[in-house]
């Protein structure tokens, strides 16, 4: 039986914009991510299914499963379903950080990010790919710091070209719009993450691509030396595009996993540098660094972790406090200044309490969508955006079933449903 630690490497390794380069992948991985693209995400997970399960209706653990349960969370909200992988267990958490846990105090998240950040010139914020109550934490974040000063958001998901006059062109076309396209990026696909952008425009920021261009992998190249090569062009361009380009702002920038951590972390007995510490060594700034994906119950999360802690959160996102200093437990210990746990996930007609945080009123399905057999993917659109807009909300409903309430914005919407998955 082999031993893993919960730190999402192949997460940080490879994004899924560039899994989407890969042509290596089988033909219905590169189907699905077309699908995807064109917004059919009923036809997408369809697609995944035969290759993400078992003939006995087991989960198959692997890329093809990690994308199904992406699509499930884009589709629900929720986080999405994980699949252990056969003979791989957790590293268990060190006894330290469990008695760290079950002695410490909380703190109010934003309030410990807002002072903190008045410090520094740029937040690092991360996420759990499979957890969309991660963008939801990132639009309070954005919202708290927009008095402060900060107005740029770069973000790893936008869609992104070497040619800076190019990419500066369609930042700009996205801030005139004031939405998401489904061909601005990889996550925002995602609505909960699409409202966070399409609310962080509305606050005046300023979006900035800089995730990697290059997807070529040299005959040989190691994980190791493909982390390095992405992470230096990532920092290359943030460097370039929000910290040269706009030198009064002050910039949050949204990444996954370890791109956060500014400090080198040794795996396999190599000090692995990830793009916050190489960007802290080229601009010479001290970043704000903050991870939400440990304390986590779902996800690549540490389930023991967050159990040792979860009496102690109450009803907001919280950091906790030991010895009067942010308490940073599990792998990123070290590597990160501050560590959110979340509340436990309350229902409001049947969907999750912090989409009404983002603004949103739980709002009843018009009848004549509720299907009659099978299952339908109800969506809504904000009225005045393009037909390639993402959905504000979208949620799946079975007939039958209790039917859930999307949760809707003030402003006017259209309503979409998707049916049929084998036409696309």
């Amino acid at each position: 039986m082999r031993i893993r630690t919960i730190m999402a490497v192949v997460a940080g390794v490879m994004s899924a914009a560039t899994l989407a380069q890969d042509a290596t992948k089988p033909d219905s991985q590169q189907a699905s991510w077309k699908a995807r693209r064109d917004g059919h995400y009923r036809a997408a997970a369809d697609l995944l299914h035969p290759e993400a399960f078992n003939a006995d209706g087991s989960p198959k653990p692997g890329p093809a499963y990690q994308s199904w349960a992406e699509l499930q969370g884009m589709m629900t909200g929720e986080p999405g379903p994980q699949a252990p992988e056969p003979g791989v267990v957790p590293l268990p958490p060190e006894p330290a950080d469990l008695a760290a846990l079950r002695t410490a105090t909380a703190t109010d998240a934003i309030a410990a990010i807002v002072a903190r950040a008045r410090q520094t010139r740029i937040v690092i914020l991360n996420e759990d790919h499979a957890v969309p109550r991660d963008r939801a934490f990132g639009l309070a974040v954005a919202k708290a710091l927009r008095p402060l000063g900060y107005d740029v958001l770069a973000a790893e998901t936008f869609s992104n070209r070497p040619d800076d006059a190019v990419v500066a062109k369609d930042m700009a076309r996205l801030s005139h719009d004031g939405y998401i396209r489904r061909s601005t990026g990889t996550y925002t696909q995602d609505p909960v993450f699409a409202d966070f952008i399409r609310q962080s425009l509305a606050l005046g920021y300023r979006p900035v691509a800089y995730e990697t261009t290059d997807y070529s992998r040299p005959p040989g190249e190691d994980w190791k030396a493909q982390v390095a090569r992405r992470e230096q062009m990532q920092a290359d361009y943030l460097v370039r595009r929000a910290v040269r380009a706009y030198p009064a702002s002050k910039i949050l920038i949204h990444v996954g996993f370890s791109h956060a951590t500014e400090a080198p972390i040794v795996m396999e007995g190599v000090p692995v540098r990830w793009m916050a510490t190489r960007l802290k060594a080229m601009t010479g700034i001290d970043p704000l660094t903050i991870d939400q994906t440990t304390l986590n119950p779902y996800g690549s999360g540490s389930p023991l972790l967050y159990a040792a802690a979860a009496d102690r959160i109450g009803t907001r996102p919280a950091v906790l406090v030991n010895g009067g200093k942010p308490l940073v437990v599990g792998q990123y210990r070290g590597h990160v200044d501050l560590q959110v746990a979340h509340p436990a996930t309350r229902r409001i007609g049947g969907r999750p309490d912090w989409l009404a945080a983002m603004g949103r009123t739980p709002t009843p399905i018009p009848a004549t969508l509720v299907p009659t057999k099978g299952t339908r993917l109800i969506q809504a659109f904000v009225a005045r955006e393009a037909n390639d807009a993402v959905p504000v909300d979208q949620v799946l409903v079975t007939a039958g079933q209790p039917v859930p309430m999307l949760m809707l914005p003030e402003a006017p919407v259209r309503y979409a449903v998707q049916d049929s998955t084998t036409a696309l």
